[in-house]
């Protein structure tokens, strides 16, 4: 099976506390904790990062659909949010707001689109992680 996502993503820690240098291409940003966390909050906490991954891909994800259908969407707006139920159990709720003149069935249809999200289909299936010393 070859990976669909084939770009890696460099992530480096050095002796700036939490404060996390992150590379994908030609894309760099940062993430970090809060400063009550002993963090310099320069950037997104990790959960933060994992939660706009899904919203990003739901919203991307809803926008090329209305595109294709010639819906008229003026925009996508998600909102997620992370539940930790239990250090294994974790549920992510998704608000979907979109804006534009659509029809009910255009709305049912795009919500239903959210779900295809690759990120979502990702999270929502079996994962394995494997981790090796380079």
């Amino acid at each position: 099976m070859t990976a669909v996502f084939e770009d890696k993503v460099v992530v480096s820690t050095a002796k700036t506390k939490y404060e996390t240098k992150i590379s994908a291409g030609k894309h760099t940003w940062v993430a970090d904790e809060p400063k009550d966390k002993e963090g310099t909050d320069l950037g997104p906490m990790p959960m933060e990062l994992l939660a706009s991954s899904l919203g990003a891909c739901t919203s991307i994800t809803i926008r090329m659909y209305a595109d294709r259908k010639e819906y008229p969407l003026d925009s996508v707006e998600v909102h997620v949010t992370i539940d930790k139920r239990s250090p294994e159990d974790h549920k992510f709720t998704r608000v979907v707001v979109l804006s534009g003149n659509l029809s009910k069935e255009q709305r049912e249809r795009l919500l239903s689109v959210a779900n295809a999200c690759p990120v979502h289909k990702l999270l929502s299936g079996k994962i394995e992680i494997e981790t090796n010393l380079g």
